[in-house]
């Protein structure tokens, strides 16, 4: 009797089903840990930036604008221009 070399192509096709059933379950897991670790890193350089305006701020009193008074632009904006010379 002859001995069989390798595997049949429905062993193949078994195996790469099984693969695909397994990346599939765990592909959109994957996908919101990445999204949930994007969130709180958000969160965590927002806490950062928060610290820093609240440490410069009793700090220098007085002299601090907050990030919502930087979006602004000022009420009474002033733009010299330059005269370029002729």
């Amino acid at each position: 009797m002859k001995k069989q070399k390798g595997f049949s192509l429905i062993e193949l096709l078994i195996v790469v089903a099984i693969i695909l059933i397994i990346a599939a379950i765990a592909i959109p897991n994957l996908i919101r840990s990445k999204m949930a670790a994007n969130e709180a890193s958000a969160v965590a350089s927002l806490r950062t930036i928060n610290t820093g305006e609240v440490t410069y701020n009793n700090t220098y009193p007085g002299s601090f604008a907050s990030l919502l008074q930087l979006a602004r632009p000022p009420r009474r904006a002033v733009f010299l221009a330059r005269r370029m010379p002729a």
